[in-house]
């Protein structure tokens, strides 16, 4: 981010959903059923999201979501590389190990980036 702080998980949830419309009204969902953004449980929805845009394979997936794909994973990325304690604890536990029990995995790790791809537990 612009300040040079670490980013936070609201931040971070700023921007997956700069990126993802459906995403973006999970969020607003979210908070309006919660009161307030609860981090791993919003990671869930954004887990599913990815899923959701690779059911169809990854070629379908990246000819027809490769903007909201690139720009979530990217986000999650930044998430590790510059984000708080809070954030990098939060992302490797509501996304790498957790997308690692999902069907679309295998279809999912080749678009991880390195700072994603080196929390997973298989490795």
């Amino acid at each position: 981010n612009a300040s040079g702080k670490p980013m936070n998980n609201l931040e971070l949830a700023e921007g997956i959903c700069e990126v993802s419309p459906t995403l973006r009204e999970a969020r607003r969902a979210h908070v309006k059923s919660f009161g307030t953004l609860i981090p791993h449980v919003f990671m869930s929805d954004v887990l599913a999201r990815v899923g959701a845009c690779l059911r169809d394979g990854p070629a379908i997936a990246l000819r027809e979501h490769r903007p909201e794909l690139e720009g979530i994973l990217a986000a999650l990325e930044r998430g590790m590389a510059v984000g708080d304690r809070e954030t990098r604890n939060v992302t490797p536990v509501s996304f790498p190990n957790d997308s690692e029990l999902e069907n679309f995995f295998l279809d999912l790790k080749p678009l991880l980036g390195p700072k994603i791809s080196a929390q997973l537990q298989g490795k």
